[in-house]
């Protein structure tokens, strides 16, 4: 994961490779500034989607893969769109999507290999 900290107006952009402890890194992502939330992955499990949605934010939106087989497979789960349109998140899909991003507020964003699954 490689965890971006810069200000929105010009400051200093930093970055730095994580291979471990990155479920403390989300954690503090999401304590940092919870009010905006941006998910851009491929596969959308319940229990992972939980943790990010914790600290009730405010606006969400995702792009996910709007795939039926991912769905049947298992990979992805309905009710996990369903839990994103309850708490009022806009969702985007792209049948071909790939890319993994999440974004916290204006300060933080995590650019991973990793869907937001367990």
């Amino acid at each position: 994961m490689y965890p971006a900290n810069g200000t929105s107006r010009g400051g200093k952009l930093t970055t730095r490779l994580v291979d471990n402890g990155w479920s403390q890194e989300i954690a503090e992502a999401i304590g940092a500034e919870s009010d905006q939330l941006r998910i851009i992955s491929p596969f959308i499990k319940t229990g992972a989607l939980a943790r990010l949605l914790k600290a009730e934010p405010k606006n969400v939106m995702a792009i996910t893969r709007f795939n039926l087989s991912d769905f049947a497979e298992g990979v992805s789960d309905i009710k996990a769109l369903r839990r994103l349109l309850a708490c009022g998140a806009k969702v985007r899909g792209i049948k071909t999507l790939h890319a993994k991003l999440y974004i916290f507020g204006s300060k933080k964003a995590i650019i991973t290999s990793a869907n937001l699954t367990e």
